[in-house]
């Protein structure tokens, strides 16, 4: 190697030294850290526009405790059956998770609530953790105040992202002595920070579904595809592990060749899903 190569080379690279990796992880770190600390809620929350209008099917507008409208759909129960409290996935909305409700709705008699995150659809605000905790609890609150629904009649159901709201709220209603009849988790995660490596390695972490799952005392149904490449089934695996509920209260269900946004069109699911809801009504 020439003098002048051996020259650029150095002007380039550097001189080697142990202190470079340390720095270098240091310094990826610390890109994340800024992602997470400022720009966290616009990689976790993704709206999709124009799914519905103020025109929609059973729309009704809801008001939280911010004095913010939260845009819902509701599909009255049938006597006797129960009513499940919705939330959606990241890139939906209640006018994409309409048509599924509708059906299930008009061939089983099963109510359902769905409401829209801070900044999704017709909801006002914008999405971050807080806001959609304050969203899912207006939804609970019309649901138990103004339409009189015993909290043992209705499920709360989160998928994805949802599974965050689903996951506080079913917590915060068991600790207040009103607990549901269910909770029913569709490709749910442990937390948003551990989605990307498995651990949790920056502050702010979000929805630490991990973290409220030991005080889940009602029937338990986690349902996560082999195939998610979005948030691994080992997050759901690791949340059914670590709730304190026994083999007949909670129940895993491990959906083959089965990805994040697939699991929904499976026959195996809805039979699953369905089964679940009749056994809690006998309980």
């Amino acid at each position: 190697m020439s003098k002048q190569t051996s020259k650029w080379r150095k002007y380039l690279l550097g001189t080697w030294s142990w202190k470079r990796p340390i720095y270098s992880l240091l310094s990826i770190y610390l890109i994340f850290f800024i992602i997470v600390l400022f720009f966290a809620d616009a990689l976790i929350f993704q709206p999709p526009a124009g799914t519905y209008s103020d025109t929609q099917q059973n729309l009704v507008l809801l008001v939280n405790d911010k004095q913010q409208e939260v845009a819902s759909v509701y599909l009255e129960a049938e006597p006797n059956r129960p009513t499940i409290l919705w939330s959606h996935g990241n890139a939906e909305t209640i006018g994409t998770a309409f048509p599924l409700l509708q059906y299930l709705n008009r061939n089983e008699g099963i109510g359902f609530i769905a409401y829209d995150y801070p900044g999704y659809g017709l909801s006002e605000g914008k999405p971050n953790e807080q806001g959609c905790y304050a969203n899912i609890e207006a939804t609970w609150k019309f649901l138990t105040e103004d339409k009189k629904i015993a909290p043992e009649n209705i499920i709360i159901l989160g998928q994805s992202v949802g599974s965050g709201p689903s996951t506080y709220l079913a917590e915060k209603v068991i600790d207040a002595g009103t607990p549901p009849s269910a909770l029913i988790l569709i490709s749910p995660f442990t937390s948003i920070n551990r989605v990307p490596f498995g651990v949790n390695l920056f502050p702010n972490d979000r929805f630490s579904n991990i973290s409220r799952i030991k005080n889940i005392t009602c029937p338990l149904l986690i349902i996560h595809g082999d195939k998610d490449k979005v948030i691994s089934q080992s997050h759901g695996k690791e949340l059914f592990e670590k709730s304190p509920l026994d083999a007949t209260k909670k129940q895993f269900l491990d959906l083959k060749d089965t990805g994040h946004n697939d699991l929904l069109g499976k026959e195996l699911f809805l039979e699953s899903l369905l089964d679940f809801i009749r056994k809690t009504e006998q309980r």
